[in-house]
C-alpha cells in the first residue's frame, strides 16, 4: 500500500485580493459622495402670509439713563457712582421720573455674561421696557 503524503493532496488557495478589495470600497465610496447631495435636497418653505393689524410704536426711547461698568467694576447710573445695593433704587426713582425711559449699558469688554444676565433680570425686574449694551474699550472714557 502507498503511503499517502501531503505533497499530493491538492492545495486550496483562500486569499482574497486586496487590490480588488480596495477598488470595490472606492468604488462604493464614490456612490456615496455622489448620491447624498440627492437625498439631502431642501424642501423650499412655504412662504407664510402674517398679516398685521397693529402698528408698533417708535422703538427708540424718548429719553436714555446711562448705566456705565468701568474696568474696575465699579458702577456709574447717569454719571453719579453707586454701588450695587443702590443701583435699582437708584433705578426705579430714575424711571418714576421719566416712565418712558431706555437703559443703555455700557460696559467694558472683559466683563462677564453671568452678571451681565442678572443685571439684566434685575432691571427688568425694575420697570425697565428698553435694553441696549455696548460694549467699550477698556482704556475709553
Amino acid at each position: 500500500m502507498k503511503r499517502a503524503s501531503q505533497r499530493d493532496l491538492p492545495v486550496h488557495v483562500s486569499q482574497v485580493s486586496l487590490a480588488a478589495l480596495l477598488d470595490l470600497v472606492l468604488i462604493l465610496l464614490l456612490a456615496f459622495v455622489v448620491a447624498v447631495p440627492f437625498l439631502r435636497r431642501v424642501k423650499a418653505p412655504e412662504k407664510v402670509v402674517v398679516e398685521t393689524t397693529q402698528v408698533l410704536p417708535n422703538p427708540t426711547p424718548a429719553a436714555k439713563i446711562e448705566l456705565r461698568i468701568q474696568p474696575d467694576q465699579s458702577i456709574r447710573l447717569d454719571g453719579q457712582v453707586v454701588t450695587g445695593a443702590q443701583l435699582l433704587p437708584s433705578l426705579k426713582k430714575l424711571l418714576e421720573s421719566k416712565p418712558e425711559s431706555g437703559v443703555l449699558v455700557r460696559m467694558p469688554a472683559n466683563f462677564a455674561a453671568g452678571p451681565l444676565a442678572r443685571l439684566m433680570e434685575e432691571m427688568h425686574r425694575a420697570g425697565v421696557k428698553q435694553t441696549a449694551v455696548e460694549v467699550v474699550d477698556g482704556g475709553k472714557p
